[in-house]
């Protein structure tokens, strides 16, 4: 019999981990990293201990006790988790650290697969100093609707839309039906068909695992789009005279394109950071300019002509650009950047800066995640025999029709195809 069990994502966004059993044969759908309901015991300015980072998430609880999964030397020594099971394999949905933070601890003989364009990306990430903790895995690429065996179950690699590239879900067969795994999407992206191809895919599967961020949200007449982003950044560098700094999510690649189209359209040039320019590079926008290559005199001398990247962790090195007291007046775009949100650490000193030296926030992004509307559009299409609404703090207002059975996926607990706990 096939079974389910959720080790993350359970009344909190992120941190999805979807155990599928069958005879002894195990399939991991993502590893993220724990996002906890309540403060995140390691938030800074806390430090993680090297070579003690999995043991201690362990030992608060804060990572799944999955015997076999994790490599020996990362458990620390006599950990009971450290005996190897039967065939295991872990496939992660997309590069964002809530359904891949964990991956580096996973012991070598357990391929670690993804989406090759996600590959990709993880990859950069790892050559520019922002790779994953204790180790890199050795990734198996995936191509669209690829197909990997584990024992008797298959596992179908289907892409989605998100805002990192490689984003996919899976469709995991077994000889007790189909589990459909969204991992992380919309359908107001740059490429929504992806979205609505994968839930045509799954349509009459028996058992759905869909994220549900935004259920705990309160809900837009209409949720914004890249169209939104798009129009937005354009009016702020038409508008303000001086320099425009952003903050923009470099994963989003789909993005930093239009947004570097925008810009010189604009007669402007973006000058990402050293670390951001490079990783760019690497997948594939060679025209990101880093400081590097635009002398901070050209900036001073001209700043209605370029767009710059501030470094949040450094944030007195804007006491160096030309926005004050004595300059054109100057902006911030905050298009889904670093720092993220009100709720992370780094905001409050950031808009505190921002406020100091006169310059005016402007937050213009859209959600990576389906609106309310649209998840309960895609439920009425798919139409699936269970569903398990997790990666949200709302998912009692997922609502599917009749004759779907929802169920409240509880930490750690086993569950049939059907919705019955074990």
């Amino acid at each position: 019999m096939a079974t389910i069990e959720f080790w993350g994502g359970v009344g909190v966004i992120g941190g999805s981990k979807v155990l599928v059993q069958q005879d002894g044969h195990r399939v991991l759908l993502d590893i993220g990293m724990d996002i906890p309901s309540g403060g995140d015991l390691f938030r800074r300015p806390v430090r993680e201990r090297p070579g003690r980072e999995l043991a201690d998430r362990l030992r608060l609880g804060a990572a799944p006790a999955l015997p076999g999964l994790f490599a020996p030397e990362a458990l620390g020594p006599g950990s009971p988790l450290a005996e190897p099971t039967g065939e295991t394999a872990v496939f992660v949905s997309h590069p964002h650290i809530d359904h891949v933070g964990l991956a580096g601890f996973v012991r070598p003989e357990v391929p670690v697969y993804a989406h090759t364009e996600a590959v990709d990306v993880l990859t950069a990430l790892a050559a520019t100093g922002q790779g994953l903790t204790h180790a890199e895995p050795d990734w198996q690429r995936l191509t669209g609707n690829q197909k990997v065996t584990v024992g008797p179950l298959e596992v179908e690699c289907v892409p989605v839309d998100h805002d990192v590239p490689g984003a996919s879900g899976y469709l995991v067969h077994t000889p007790d039906g189909t589990l459909a795994f969204t991992g992380d999407y919309r359908f107001h992206g740059h490429h929504p068909q992806r979205s609505w191809d994968f839930v045509d895919r799954a349509a009459d599967s028996a058992v759905l695992v869909t994220e549900g961020t935004t259920l705990g949200w309160d809900s837009p007449e209409r949720p914004r789009d890249e169209q939104d982003v798009a129009r937005d950044f354009a009016a702020a560098l038409e508008r303000t005279p001086g320099l425009v700094l952003l903050s923009l999510y470099p994963r989003d690649i789909d993005r930093v394109r239009a947004f570097l189209e925008i810009a010189e359209a604009a007669g402007r040039r973006i000058v990402w950071t050293e670390q951001i320019a490079a990783f760019l590079r690497l997948v594939g926008v060679p025209q990101a300019l880093s400081p590097a290559e635009v002398p901070l005199a050209e900036v001073h001398a001209e700043p209605g002509r370029y767009v710059l990247m501030p470094d949040p962790n450094d944030l007195p090195s804007l006491l160096d650009l030309p926005v004050g007291d004595g300059y054109p007046p100057a902006c911030l775009v905050h298009a889904n950047g670093e720092p993220l949100g009100p709720f992370e650490p780094r905001w409050a000193p950031f808009a505190d800066w921002l406020t100091a030296l006169g310059i005016p926030l402007r937050q213009i992004g859209c959600s990576g995640h389906a609106s309310q509307d649209d998840l309960h559009r895609m439920l009425e299409r798919l139409r699936p025999g269970t569903v398990f609404p997790i990666h949200t703090t709302a998912p009692t207002r997922l609502h599917p029709p009749r004759g779907v059975r929802r169920v409240l996926a509880a930490y750690g607990s086993s569950y049939t195809f059907g919705g019955d706990k074990l």
